[in-house]
């Protein structure tokens, strides 16, 4: 049984800790060679950790956590292997994955994206993890800063 300790990439010369933001596996899934496990933020960048084996994850750490740099998030066990399915199957659920998906894209009603401009857009509201890390430090709310950039 070979476990396998990924590790926090560097995702700059001066970056030393980064945000664990979203996990996209779960405890005890198995998973394949090089598929995503999780997303890393640093104030510079996200990152993604790949699984550098096939095999059962072991999540060490937490969405929201703050890691080191080089720090162990996740144990891959490679003596559990993902199950191979005939690829006769694969093609069949991609067709009634697309068909499926087509239908729901019909139904589905969209709403108009609202402007960046106004203060509305996708990062309204949330402040970067350096800026998160020092409001955490002191205590404070988003709603207690007055913003100070441009709209």
């Amino acid at each position: 049984m070979a476990i396998i300790d990924l590790k926090v990439p560097s995702p700059g010369e001066s970056i030393t800790e980064v945000v664990i933001a979203r996990w996209i596996v779960k405890d005890g899934d198995v998973v394949e060679k090089d598929q995503e496990l999780c997303e890393v933020d640093s104030d510079k960048a996200t990152l993604t950790i790949n699984a550098e084996e096939a095999g059962a994850v072991k999540l060490l750490a937490n969405e929201g956590d703050t890691v080191k740099v080089g720090q162990v998030v996740v144990k891959i066990d490679t003596s559990v292997q993902p199950v191979a399915k005939p690829k006769a199957e694969k093609v069949e659920a991609k067709a009634e994955t697309k068909s499926e998906t087509k239908n729901q894209k019909s139904e589905a009603v969209v709403p108009n994206p609202l402007p960046i401009a106004n203060g509305n857009g996708h990062a309204a509201g949330h402040a970067s993890p350096a800026a998160k890390k020092m409001m955490d430090e002191k205590g404070l709310k988003s709603n207690q800063i007055a913003a100070t950039g441009k709209d």
